[in-house]
């Protein structure tokens, strides 16, 4: 919390610095892509924190990401970031009476978005998007579809991911690596209103397969709140499990809670610099 807090600070303070006339590549949703990209040459920071709680045992994590994002054409821009995550989960699977247990990863990420279709000129928006993340014991490969629509103050958006994943683990002494496939679908809408604030819902479905088996697939849906100005914006978006379709660990509930958490919320800090 504390760290959060000072994130925060650092924030506001750096985007009173900041303010100028350049518009921000701002985002309406916190789990859903849209096609917009930054200008050429304009540059952004941008601050994730993902805090995700509630499995079967006790179980905290947080997603923490600091980004910096710049245009590389018209219709191109990419960026650079790197991510830190820490667990503290409760270890009664493995030693019953209730001892926690925490640890700490890092690692780096580059994303590329090229926009090759505009969703307020043409009919519909498209963006295709790419992603590599590499880190101490764990590799990532993301790809994604991007739609949206601007109709007026109405913003609609739609995305399909596809994820692989590589990690390995010492278990007994051994090492052991485990690879996962994730398809993600994200479903979006949004009213922004004239004083740059936005509030909408979201929809996520996330599926993983483990040796071309479809194991998990859980059901995400929640609000979202935005506020946007020309020097900077924030997102905040929490998202509950509503639902699971496979690996259901709560048959009273119909969650999946050795996959996923119960509750995800997500705060999008960004300021151009």
């Amino acid at each position: 919390m504390k760290s959060l807090c000072s994130i925060i600070v650092l924030f506001f303070l750096f985007s009173i610095i900041s303010a100028n006339n350049s518009y921000a590549n701002e985002r309406r949703f916190g789990y859903t892509y849209e096609t917009s990209v930054l200008p050429n040459s304009a540059k952004e920071i941008e601050i994730w924190n993902t805090d995700r709680r509630g499995r079967e045992y006790y179980y905290r994590r947080l997603d923490q990401r600091v980004e910096y994002e710049f245009g590389v054409a018209s219709n191109v821009m990419s960026a650079f970031y790197l991510n830190y995550t820490s667990k503290t989960k409760d270890d009664n699977e493995i030693n019953p009476g209730g001892n926690k247990t925490s640890s700490f990863a890092a690692s780096i990420s580059s994303e590329w978005k090229y926009k090759i279709l505009d969703r307020a000129a043409d009919p519909i928006g498209f963006a295709i998007y790419g992603e590599g993340t590499l880190g101490t014991d764990e590799y990532e490969i993301e790809g994604k579809l991007i739609f949206d629509k601007q109709l007026q103050n109405v913003l609609v958006a739609l995305d399909f991911a596809g994820e692989f994943e590589s990690e390995s683990n010492v278990v007994n002494g051994s090492e052991v690596i485990s690879e996962e496939i994730k398809l993600i679908s994200d479903l979006a809408a949004a009213y922004i209103f004239t004083n740059g604030f936005g509030a909408g819902i979201e929809l996520r479905n996330e599926n993983v397969f483990f040796s071309n088996s479809l194991e998990h697939s859980s059901l995400f849906a929640g609000l979202t709140f935005s506020y946007s100005t020309e020097a900077w914006w924030t997102t905040l978006s929490f998202l509950p499990q509503i639902s699971s379709f496979k690996g259901i660990s709560t048959p009273g509930k119909q969650l999946d809670l050795n996959e996923f958490e119960k509750f995800q919320t997500r705060l999008l800090l960004s300021f151009h610099i």
